[in-house]
């Protein structure tokens, strides 16, 4: 009994190691000069290469039928969860920092359970304490998105150094406030994009509940949707090549 309680737990705990470490390696990658995009479309192919034989054998029996409304289903989770989900949220690494990015997302659960309510797919019920007690964590939540998003403390080290900044180096942390604010709001647009999609695998897995079959299917379409922009974007065929050992281990490690 006591290990099936904690088993989710345990299981939220492991995928949060796993998407900090990600998101290590990511930050890391993409300073060395990985391209957003080839990262989205790369990691999307080896995430269908593996996972597309297990869907096969393991749901071949139980499949249902794919039909338009199922496929419109699959396409818009593919563009939410898996294309513009990464993107944003890779770009909003690159010109913020590890730690802010993997806690900033954190907002998604509140931004899923606002919309939820907007679109009546959940009720609110105030007087219940499970309701007051949603309220008031997504309030305690938008206030610490605010702090974390706009206070600038002061430096922990080297303070004397910051202290004596000249008209110049104003100048260039005028600029990184600025690209810091621009990837904020990148990361926010990711947290958006993973609640929609979250609220699309509702209905998706009520209707289509092989859910390996989905999951690789979407992988499949946002790889075609990944590379087909990328290709629109960028046209030199050296971008596509991983040299470095880092972008080879990021690149795998990141379909985990």
């Amino acid at each position: 009994m006591w290990v099936q309680e904690w088993r989710p737990v345990v299981g939220m705990l492991a995928f949060d190691l796993i998407s900090a470490v990600m998101t290590a390696l990511v930050k890391k990658a993409l300073e060395q000069g990985l391209d957003r995009l080839v990262l989205v479309t790369l990691r999307q192919l080896v995430a269908t290469v593996f996972l597309a034989p297990i869907a096969y054998f393991k749901e071949r029996s139980t499949r249902p039928k794919l039909t338009l409304e199922i496929m419109a289903y699959l396409f818009f989770s593919a563009v939410f969860g898996a294309a513009l989900s990464q993107y944003t949220f890779f770009y909003g690494l690159q010109y913020t920092t590890a730690t802010f990015a993997i806690t900033f997302i954190n907002l998604s659960p509140v931004l899923t359970f606002l919309i939820a309510v907007v679109l009546r797919m959940e009720p609110l019920k105030v007087k219940s304490t499970a309701g007051a007690a949603k309220i008031a964590g997504t309030l305690m939540s938008l206030a610490g998105l605010l702090l974390l998003s706009l206070y600038k403390g002061v430096p922990l080290t080297h303070h004397q150094e910051a202290a004596a900044l000249s008209p110049a180096a104003h100048h260039a942390d005028g600029s990184r406030d600025s690209s810091w604010m621009l990837g904020t709001m990148a990361l926010l647009a990711n947290c958006l994009c993973f609640s929609f999609w979250l609220l699309l695998q509702t209905r998706l897995t009520k209707k289509y509940p092989a859910i390996y079959s989905s999951t690789a299917l979407m992988f499949f379409i946002s790889t075609l949707q990944g590379g087909a922009l990328t290709v629109a974007v960028e046209r030199r065929a050296s971008r596509w090549m991983l040299t470095g050992k880092l972008e080879i281990v990021t690149v795998l490690y990141a379909v985990s």
